[in-house]
């Protein structure tokens, strides 16, 4: 490889809010080492950017952002990242971030307060560090379900990423866990951390078409299904969680933006779910949901 090409690239672009999401969730499976977005303004446009190990495609990443977005994709704007202390920009960039009863760190970094749960989980190929609004939302929600009467002593992950729900899940309520995800690698990223927390013991982790998964057929129903995915596979999939979900059964629903949240729901409902509550944070929902008991 040409030297000018190696070493760290950044990939910045300009895009609406609604189109946030799914080029968040391209850039990494495109294996960005780190995706960030800002709002620029209220109710405006948004800006992105995603590190990479290397120089990027500049061009297979436009046509798969085109196709993704279902038309012409925002102008990229790819540039090598000067030298640096990357230990030092790693802490500051990823800092321990409490989130209700959980520390979530790097591996660079031990957690300062050990009366929260740690949640080791480094930035990689996987989705779900800790700092996106969605994944901080349904930590959240996770731990509200014992208040609640409602920890669960089965669980499935789906779409589980890096894994952090699962770990999340088990630290707190010791539940059996089943996380999927269609991606082997992330499964892979998700097994490596499941074990760095200690939890690779409890963890069945499976590369899987969804609810397909033969894993899921064989362990549902369960007690709590999180999906931290996309708007449009959560509808997509309705009827098929409500078809792994026990009576009384929860669901924690996110990857989905605040004006989102209605036709999400409303799919759920439709499959025999009630909302129990929506959580919204910085643009971005969460759902807790149930089957009647």
């Amino acid at each position: 490889m040409n030297e000018k090409n190696e070493g760290i690239w950044e990939v910045s672009l300009t895009l609406e809010a609604a189109a946030v999401a799914v080029v968040d969730a391209a850039f990494e499976e495109a294996g960005a080492l780190s995706v960030a977005s800002f709002e620029l303004e209220e109710g405006g446009a948004w800006t992105m950017t995603a590190l990479f190990e290397g120089r990027p495609d500049g061009e297979g990443l436009s046509a798969t952002l085109a196709q993704t977005l279902g038309g012409t994709a925002p102008a990229l704007s790819l540039a090598a990242v000067e030298d640096r202390d990357w230990i030092a920009e790693t802490v500051r960039a990823f800092p321990p971030l409490p989130i209700g009863p959980f520390w979530v760190h790097g591996g660079h970094v031990a957690p300062p307060d050990t009366t929260r749960i740690p949640l080791l989980i480094d930035a990689g190929i996987a989705f779900g560090s800790g700092e996106h609004a969605t994944t901080e939302a349904c930590l959240l929600a996770l731990a509200r379900l014992g208040d609640e009467g409602r920890a669960p002593a089965s669980a499935l992950d789906m779409g589980c990423g890096s894994g952090i729900l699962a770990i999340a899940a088990v630290k707190l309520y010791g539940c059996a866990m089943l996380a999927v995800d269609i991606d082997a690698a992330s499964v892979a990223f998700a097994r490596e951390a499941a074990i760095a927390n200690g939890t690779g013991a409890q963890i069945v982790l499976e590369a899987g078409d969804g609810y397909a998964a033969p894993q899921v057929v064989r362990r549902a129903p369960f007690d709590l299904v999180m999906a931290n995915i996309l708007a449009n596979p959560l509808i997509a999939m309705a009827g098929n969680l409500a078809g792994v979900l026990r009576p009384g059964g929860t669901a924690i629903l996110s990857g989905l933006l605040v004006d989102q949240a209605p036709a999400v729901i409303a799919a759920h409902e439709a499959a025999g779910l009630r909302l129990l509550h929506q959580d919204d944070l910085r643009g971005w929902s969460a759902l807790v949901m149930a089957i009647p008991a």
